[in-house]
């Protein structure tokens, strides 16, 4: 799934396709991915599976991340991903330093909500809000 999030995130950066026709392609993924789950038995089946999941993945089930990039001034990428699947998107957010990556990882392991991340230079903005 990295690979085709990665080329969507790509897609909507050089304007090619909007956040918003974006939002149902990375849901489809997002689904796709909890279905490969199930079939290798990674994934929850069932309601009666749910003790059985930790804490963690209980507490990511629901929530989103937005994920704002702008340079000079120019929207690039507006978009709420599964939180589930936040990891894989916050690789291909560009200018991410590893202390950046860290504080992000740690407020979704952590059950944090509001803004994570805002950084702004001279019209280049990268906001990371946990919803």
């Amino acid at each position: 799934m990295s690979g085709e999030l990665e080329a969507l995130l790509k897609l909507v950066s050089e304007g090619r396709i909007t956040a918003e026709e974006a939002a149902p392609i990375v849901a489809a993924l997002e689904e796709k991915a909890q279905a490969d789950a199930v079939k290798s038995g990674r994934g929850r089946k069932s309601a009666a599976d749910a003790p059985r999941r930790g804490a963690a993945q209980e507490a990511l089930d629901g929530r989103r991340i937005r994920i704002f990039v702008a340079e000079n001034g120019r929207s690039l990428i507006n978009l709420q991903i599964p939180l589930a699947a936040a990891g894989f998107a916050i690789d291909q957010v560009p200018g991410l330093s590893p202390d950046h990556r860290s504080r992000i990882v740690e407020a979704i392991q952590s059950g944090m909500t509001g803004p994570i991340l805002e950084v702004s230079d001279h019209g280049d903005e990268v906001r990371i809000i946990i919803e």
